[in-house]
């Protein structure tokens, strides 16, 4: 079988994005030498707020516009905050953070925190809540300021468990939905409310219980957590993800790491990954107890290490700063606009 991975880094190519980085109290931005070099470099930006306490996703929608979902605050529960790319722009100047909208879905989600956002291509915003077992969506029009908006679809059922979810070049939408399994829902299988009724059942290979997932250019399904030999990232090359119905796909590349860290068992290092224009991929190694926080640090993998899988040693590490004031338990990673 060929397997087809996202094309090799060019030489001297300028990054034209950010990697945006989830911590436990802010979020940064690092950009160009600090994502080449291995070493502790200081973030283009932190932005250190209480309205932020702990992200547990970061995303982008077509009008470059940041948006966070977090634990928020007891005055500001489990907010979706959006902040627009000139407010963006503004944390340079060591302006307070304004929010452009703050949504508080309230009832909708059980009152708990979404764990996963995205934008379809339509710019319809879904959120996933593993605590309320929905993944429900949001017109433009009911995102535009700040409320509660009722959802205006809600996928759910008290087997669901949706934590991370991701759309793919086609306009599908991908969510871990429990422990061991990754549902696609193509557009028609979430144009209205009821039970997930994915087209597509990716039984996850080898016991991994994935928290986070990512496409490559090629259209190949990374999957990072928990596995049969500690934390791994697995590839699902994008030949396996096609038809419908419920498959079994053997993994095509597995990468272990001594950079993963050691979890508690059960548990995981691992907090997210991404790949960048390059394609390459980013993992963030967070430490949510004593065990992993040593470890903690953003890595990459380049194309050729992916396409060949195994134990590797990152290409560049992103070491948390004695002071914490770079990363601090990193979580979500996404890359998006960076700073100028």
């Amino acid at each position: 079988m060929s397997i087809q991975i996202a094309a090799a880094k060019p030489a001297a190519k300028e990054i034209p994005h950010g990697l945006w980085v989830g911590s436990q109290t802010y979020i940064s931005e690092f950009q160009g030498l600090a994502l080449e070099q291995s070493g502790e470099p200081g973030a283009r930006i932190s932005f250190d707020t209480k309205d932020y306490f702990t992200p547990l996703s970061i995303t982008f929608d077509r009008h470059k516009n940041l948006w966070v979902t977090s634990l928020g605050t007891d005055n500001d529960l489990f907010p979706i905050i959006e902040i627009s790319p000139a407010d963006i722009a503004l944390l340079k100047t060591g302006k307070p953070v304004k929010r452009k909208v703050v949504i508080i879905p309230g009832e909708a989600f059980g009152s708990s925190a979404s764990s996963g956002l995205a934008f379809d291509a339509a710019g319809d915003l879904w959120a996933a809540n593993v605590s309320g077992r929905a993944i429900m969506m949001f017109r433009p029009n009911q995102i535009e300021k700040s409320g509660n908006p009722w959802p205006r679809i809600v996928i759910s059922s008290p087997a669901f468990f949706p934590w991370a979810i991701r759309f793919d070049a086609s306009d599908n939408l991908w969510a871990t939905a429990d422990a061991q399994h990754v549902f696609r829902f193509a557009p028609r299988d979430r144009a209205a409310s009821g039970p997930p009724n994915p087209s597509l059942v990716v039984n996850v290979p080898d016991g991994l219980d994935p928290v986070d997932l990512a496409f490559d250019s090629a259209g190949n399904l990374w999957l990072a957590g928990p596995g049969s030999s500690g934390d791994e990232i697995e590839m699902i090359p994008a030949s396996d993800l096609t038809g419908s119905g419920e498959i079994a796909p053997t993994a095509a590349v597995t990468i272990t790491s001594s950079a993963f860290g050691v979890p508690a068992d059960p548990g995981t290092c691992l907090g997210g990954i991404d790949f960048d224009d390059s394609g390459d991929l980013w993992a963030s190694v967070t430490g949510t107890n004593a065990i992993c926080e040593a470890d903690t640090q953003v890595v990459e993998f380049t194309p050729s290490q992916l396409s060949t899988g195994g134990s590797l040693t990152p290409t560049v590490a992103i070491g948390q700063n004695s002071t914490g004031t770079n990363l601090f338990l990193p979580g979500p990673i996404r890359f998006g606009r960076a700073l100028k």
